[in-house]
């Protein structure tokens, strides 16, 4: 009997309690399963864990791709280590779930018991319904990249879940097939709090897969649900109030960017911290929580906006796993680190104890390009992700923060402007190490700083950032 056992244990069973679970639910008389197995697997769905990848325990029983646990840390203040990574990827070629074609396939009428048609009608999914859903999925970042019948497949598992169905037959005989388009489905819904994995069930004949039904792990009740997704309501709605009227996507992005960091506190301990209740609710969260939560908002302001996982290089570790974002500004791609951004992670994840180290917001991670982020960031191959190479929306180009050459007029304008608008500090980020060290040499080795000061002093205090090219004067 296969099983399979990923961070949790598989659930088992065979014998005449399978026979009789069997005849309970009328799959087939259990005289014609007389040669076969059934096997029941439960499968968790964890992005982050706070714990390095490589001490991450996973037992395989069965040829199984790794699930999405995803453990997290970060930084901002990484001196230099950098986690390189080749994407060459400039096209997305071909579709995620090619490979499972053959284990696609369009259940008929005189293919399925009444029982089961029933549950899934019950559900909603019918040839009707589930072609309109695939239509209110067109645009989704992960749906657009599966075959159509990975697309029918995800329509049967959405409305599996929001329907928080049991033991609901689905359109393929692969788990794997099952594993991957799941992935796809939370990977377009943070909406869906209330999963936090699956149960699948293989209906097996002369060792052959014939039918396969699907559960949600669902961690609460529908009344449950309910009650969370109102104050969930109330809290989105709050942040949609404030939100720019601009139709310059910047500004929407940006307003998401610190309204979350401003009203959430990482915290590794947090309830529900995989979810967007950990950021909506208790104001509590960690990385999951917080891409999460600017998915949630900024898809509902119009902006897509994506979950992007993989791993991370800290002051402190090395290949930890990460979650962070891809958002479309303005019509080009560019990645985005809510929790990077939040100063609450540095003293609280122990990257740093001293919090005047870094601003309430660090914005090296709002609008950056693939070759920016992957300075300690790389991306998981989950799912193709574009190339970025935009640096037109990029923060510090937007806020005239970005030195392309060591130029003092420019330093003095931008002192100016911060001394003018009663900012507590002055950023400045460089284009390059070579700009980064000429702006370091003549601001700081050689006591430049002082030049564009009001402050008579003669004391400055300042933090440099030598991974991202930032250094930061306190007015």
């Amino acid at each position: 009997m296969s099983s399979v056992i990923i961070a949790v244990s598989a659930l088992t069973g065979c014998g005449e309690a399978w026979n009789q679970y069997l005849e309970d639910i009328g799959v087939k008389n259990p005289d014609e399963y007389e040669e076969g197995v059934i096997s029941s697997h439960e499968q968790s769905y964890v992005v982050s864990e706070d714990i390095p990848a490589d001490s991450v325990a996973v037992t395989y029983e069965v040829d199984n791709e790794d699930a999405a646990a995803m453990a997290e840390t970060a930084s901002g203040m990484n001196d230099g280590a950098v986690l390189s990574q080749d994407r060459e990827r400039d096209e997305d070629v071909g579709h995620a779930d090619s490979s499972f074609m053959s284990s696609y396939r369009k259940l008929k009428d005189s293919d399925t018991d009444e029982k089961l048609k029933a549950a899934r009608e019950e559900i909603g999914i019918t040839e009707a319904n589930l072609e309109s859903v695939k239509r209110q999925q067109e645009g989704n970042y992960a749906y657009e990249r599966l075959t159509d019948s990975g697309k029918t497949l995800y329509a049967e598992l959405l409305l599996i879940m929001q329907g928080m169905g049991k033991d609901i037959l689905v359109s393929t005989t692969s788990d794997d097939a099952i594993e991957l388009v799941f992935d796809y489905v939370m990977t377009d819904h943070p909406e869906i709090f209330y999963v936090d994995g699956y149960q699948y069930t293989n209906y097996t004949l002369d060792n052959v897969i014939t039918k396969i039904t699907f559960t949600g792990n669902y961690l609460y009740d529908k009344d449950e649900v309910d009650r969370r997704q109102q104050l969930i309501n109330e809290s989105v709605n709050a942040c949609l109030a404030g939100a720019p009227s601009s139709t310059d996507d910047y500004y929407a992005i940006k307003y998401v960017y610190d309204y979350i960091i401003n009203n959430t506190e990482y915290d590794v301990d947090a309830g529900d911290n995989q979810n967007i209740c950990s950021v909506f609710i208790d104001g509590r969260s960690v990385c999951n929580g917080y891409s999460k939560a600017a998915q949630l908002i900024l898809n509902k302001l119009g902006i897509p906006c994506t979950l992007v996982t993989g791993t991370v290089t800290t002051k402190n570790s090395t290949g930890v796993r990460h979650a962070w974002n891809l958002v479309l500004c303005n019509d080009a791609y560019y990645y985005m680190d809510v929790t990077w951004g939040d100063a609450s992670y540095q003293t609280s994840s122990g990257e740093s104890a001293d919090s005047t180290k870094f601003p309430s917001v660090n914005y090296d991670y709002l609008n950056v390009s693939t070759q920016e982020i992957s300075r300690n960031h790389q991306i998981s191959d989950l799912i193709y992700m574009p190339t970025c190479n935009s640096m037109k929306d990029n923060y510090y180009v937007r806020e005239d923060e970005y030195f392309t050459y060591a130029e003092p007029a420019l330093v003095r304008d931008l002192f100016e402007r911060r001394y003018a608008d009663g900012s507590e500090n002055v950023t400045i980020k460089c284009a390059s190490d070579a700009v980064y060290d000429a702006l370091f040499q003549m601001l700081i080795t050689e006591r430049g700083v002082f030049d564009y000061l009001h402050d008579e002093t003669g004391t400055v205090s300042y933090t440099t950032f030598a991974d991202t090219k930032t250094m930061i004067f306190w007015l």
